[in-house]
């Protein structure tokens, strides 16, 4: 199993590189590599965050073209796993994801299903599951798809496990961002890693 974190994003609501900002002492991709590290990693960045990366032991894919969507990283991700391998697509702006978040979903694939899908409540989350057939679509999705298409296609077996809010709790606007500063600042939570 690779995890693919999805990391190239524009972040045009935020105003500036989410993915560069600090919290608690490390930057919002830091923490996510963080609670991936158990697993093979792939992150697909766009240049700034893979320039301020620098060298690390995970591959990365440069996505040279983010305004093309997220379908578009997702190919360039799953170009470099083996074909018959599955992959946990991870979202680069789950700050407080941990790694038993991560692992509960991981456990919860086998060669019986095509995708896992976590979900808080209600709530789709990360990561999500796509074994050797699921990923087959992935390289005809149109640019601007989301995984949404090919997790919710009806011709592939499907699992769902509960996950906790972690693995749903992402960090688009300056708004959004400051209260989760605020939050742990006031509150003395700290995020699993």
């Amino acid at each position: 199993m690779t995890i693919v974190i999805l990391a190239a994003g524009s972040a045009r609501r935020m105003g500036q590189q989410k993915l560069l900002m600090p919290i608690d002492g490390r930057t919002m991709i830091e923490r996510v590599i963080a609670a991936a590290r158990a697993w093979p990693i792939v992150i697909v960045a766009g240049d700034d965050v893979a320039l301020a990366l620098g060298p690390t032991p995970f591959c990365i894919a440069r996505n040279a073209s983010p305004g093309r969507g997220m379908s578009h990283s997702l190919k360039l991700g799953n170009a470099l796993v083996p074909d018959a391998e599955p992959i946990a697509v991870l979202l680069a702006d789950l700050p407080d994801i941990g790694s038993a978040s991560i692992s509960r979903v991981i456990d919860a694939y086998d060669d019986s299903v095509d995708i896992v899908v976590p979900r808080y409540g209600e709530a789709f989350a990360h990561p999500v599951i796509f074994g050797p057939r699921a990923r087959q679509k992935i390289t005809a999705l149109d640019d601007g798809d989301t995984i949404a298409r090919i997790r919710d296609d009806a011709s592939l077996r499907r699992r769902m496990v509960e996950t906790d809010q972690t693995a749903l709790a992402d960090i688009d606007t300056p708004a959004e961002y400051s209260r989760r500063i605020g939050l742990n600042a006031s509150a003395g939570l700290t995020a699993e890693a």
